[in-house]
């Protein structure tokens, strides 16, 4: 006769509610745990509609474990291919997976984390580059831009578009004022565009609160080299890509590079997170991108 073998489930519970999402009640109590293949989660109870529930910690009705997600984000975002990641995860581990799963997680959770770092509050030094860079979108030219601080290295603003014209660049100063504090100095390179976007959105009469517009012209000028060095990173890693396929996935996967660049890559001409730079401290721990999903979700 056979006995059985007790499997052992790892609680992964890690918030508690603070009320029911169905009735917005308090009187909420535990319930047992919800199982899910070796893992299992805390299960509540609500004492006035009667209704049973899982807090979404970011991880909702995912098939696979959230260090293994995690990986596969951190895996991409350091230059290797969705079919490489797969084949990665298949070679060292007994996990098959699509890289089309791949892809959609790296959607969701590129939406997830932009809408809670967008939100942070950041203290930069004011002195602002602005630049754009050429990203091919199914064929046709489609153009990224962004704004750096000087001192904390901080990407402030970016925008994506499908053309290159001064509504745009206005459109990505207007993200850079509303972001942080007003900058004193924007520098750009010399094409018109920014500087007719610039005196709509920053032009000041008054000396009080007026920022100033430098424009480089003199290709031996490397004051905005800074701003450029970044986008050799973004070029880097799109390279290999041979182009995007639709506008909507490039923004979310470059959104998803950005976050990576400001919170989780340590840089190092500063030894730290453009985020600690500007003040901002989030505890992530180890596993930086879990800790990130935990914050962005639940935002404590």
């Amino acid at each position: 006769m056979k006995t059985k073998t007790k499997r052992g489930y790892k609680d992964l519970s890690y918030f508690k509610p603070k009320e029911c999402p169905f009735c917005q009640a308090k009187e909420v109590i535990k319930w047992g745990f919800r199982y899910n293949h070796i893992t299992k989660k805390r299960r509540y109870k609500c004492n006035k509609c009667k209704k049973l529930f899982v807090v979404d910690d970011g991880f909702w009705k995912r098939k696979k474990q959230r260090e293994f997600i995690a990986q596969c984000i951190d895996l991409y975002v350091n230059g290797m291919s969705l079919r490489k990641v797969k084949t990665h995860i298949e070679q060292f581990s007994e996990t098959t997976i699509s890289h089309t799963t791949i892809a959609r997680w790296l959607r969701n959770y590129a939406i997830l984390v932009k809408d809670f770092t967008d939100k942070l509050p950041i203290e930069t030094s004011g002195i602002y580059h602005a630049d754009e860079i050429f990203v091919k979108c199914n064929g046709e030219e489609n153009y990224y831009w962004d704004v750096i601080d000087a001192h904390t290295r901080f990407l402030v603003a970016t925008h994506y578009s499908d053309n290159r014209n001064s509504q745009n660049a206005k459109i990505l100063f207007l993200k850079a004022k509303g972001r942080a504090n007003l900058p004193n100095i924007i520098y750009t390179d010399g094409w018109r565009a920014y500087q007719k976007a610039f005196r709509k959105v920053f032009w000041n009469r008054y000396k009080e609160n007026k920022v100033d517009f430098i424009r480089i012209i003199e290709k031996e000028d490397t004051r905005n080299n800074i701003v450029e060095r970044i986008q050799g990173t973004i070029r880097e890693r799109i390279k290999v890509m041979r182009g995007f396929k639709n506008p909507e996935s490039a923004k979310a996967l470059l959104d998803l590079l950005i976050v990576y660049y400001n919170f989780i890559r340590i840089h190092q001409g500063i030894r730290m997170t453009p985020a600690e730079m500007c003040g901002v401290n989030l505890n992530l721990g180890q596993n930086k991108w879990l800790g990130l999903i935990y914050r962005s979700k639940n935002k404590f």
